[in-house]
């Protein structure tokens, strides 16, 4: 084999997206955990407990932050992609953006040639998993494009922030409850865990959702 031809048959290497992603879920779970431990500490909302405890979790050589890499691979992998996309979209079943993906995402994004979708693709499915389907063949096609592959890389890390954003939910309230905090404060932190789910679940949706409409957009501009 000549090459050049060596050379065309090479597969494209994709970036490991997870990987790129790492600094910022350390960094958010690095900031959940100072607030906690704040919290636990001194029973109540203090800025400058918040720091001092931000400065032992972000300390180079310190156990906490040397930790956090692992903390960040066990916590986001207690659940299944399938779980992880059942807290986002909220749909217990066919949670994955892909299933609905020619029957109400479609005609949503203005970008979408769909009289050209249809002529390229034929009929398009109505079943969620037969969307999923022909959905993850085109992404298949169009992964190595700049803006679907950082879609994609940004609903990977809301998504992976959402699922840690509900376990602290449980496990921090858990916490400053168990550490006898009072009720106000509890009650405050507890809120305020709840609200950063919804908010980060609310940012993972519309990225999953956009991730879904720019890979079937440049399908349908594709020749």
């Amino acid at each position: 084999m000549s090459p050049k031809k060596a050379k065309r048959a090479a597969p494209v290497r994709q970036p490991y997206l997870k990987g790129k992603n790492a600094i910022y879920l350390w960094a958010f779970i690095g900031a959940n955990l100072a607030i906690f431990l704040s919290v636990f500490v001194s029973k109540r909302f203090a800025g400058a407990s918040v720091d001092h405890f931000w400065q032992r979790v972000t300390t180079k050589d310190g156990i906490i932050a040397a930790s956090l890499p692992l903390l960040a691979i066990v916590l986001s992998g207690v659940l299944s992609d399938l779980g992880k996309a059942r807290l986002v979209f909220w749909r217990w079943h066919n949670p994955l953006p892909g299933c609905r993906a020619f029957t109400e995402l479609l005609n949503a994004d203005p970008r979408i040639d769909v009289p050209a979708l249809r002529r390229k693709l034929g009929e398009l499915p109505q079943d969620p998993q037969a969307q999923n389907a022909l959905w993850y063949r085109l992404y298949k096609k169009q992964s190595a494009d700049v803006k679907i592959s950082e879609a994609h890389r940004i609903y990977l890390l809301t998504r992976d922030m959402a699922t840690v954003s509900a376990l602290f939910v449980v496990l921090f309230s858990i916490g400053v409850v168990a550490a006898s905090v009072n009720w106000e404060t509890t009650a405050l932190y507890a809120v305020g865990l709840i609200a950063q789910y919804l908010l980060v679940a609310s940012a993972a949706r519309n990225y999953g959702t956009r991730f879904v409409l720019n890979v079937i957009s440049e399908e349908s501009q594709s020749t």
